[in-house]
């Protein structure tokens, strides 16, 4: 089955938990983001890195520093998240226009299945916001309350 990165996915976990704490105005550390996540730090700051700089979080280093993020989360798309982190996914490499490296390039039944693959990710990437997102995690009730699991694990 295909798989998303875990870049991505803390990517968009990060994006969730700004998402959750917009209204309180607060700049969030990213490590109080990786506690409530249960991210390892480092990794989460390289993607909350590649975020800023597409423009989705704005980040405030130095004491007091964090960050939040940059717009309303219901114009925030999925696809706005894969596109910082990922770039343009393909699920197959003989679908990337740079990639001939296939002996039945352009020849293939299967490429326009996994072309047809492409294109409904895409669409779904397209039509989820993060608002969406936000919405499903507050259906959902949380194993544990923020920094429980860590102090458990302690």
């Amino acid at each position: 089955m295909l798989k998303i990165s875990q870049k991505l996915e803390y990517a968009m976990r990060a994006m969730i938990e700004l998402a959750l704490r917009k209204d309180d105005g607060a700049l969030v550390p990213a490590r109080e983001i990786a506690e409530r996540q249960q991210v390892p730090l480092r990794f989460l700051e390289q993607q909350l890195g590649a975020l800023h700089k597409a423009g989705l979080v704005e980040s405030f280093r130095g004491a007091g520093g964090g960050c939040r993020i940059a717009r309303d989360p219901a114009e925030i798309r999925v696809a706005d998240i894969a596109d910082a982190i990922e770039g343009q996914l393909f699920p197959m490499f003989c679908l990337e226009p740079s990639d001939h490296t296939c002996f039945q390039d352009s020849r293939c039944g299967l490429q326009g299945f996994w072309a047809d693959v492409a294109i409904a990710i895409q669409r779904v990437f397209e039509e989820t916001t993060v608002a969406d997102l936000v919405s499903r995690q507050k259906r959902m009730k949380p194993l544990f309350a923020p920094g429980e699991l860590m102090s458990r694990l302690n």
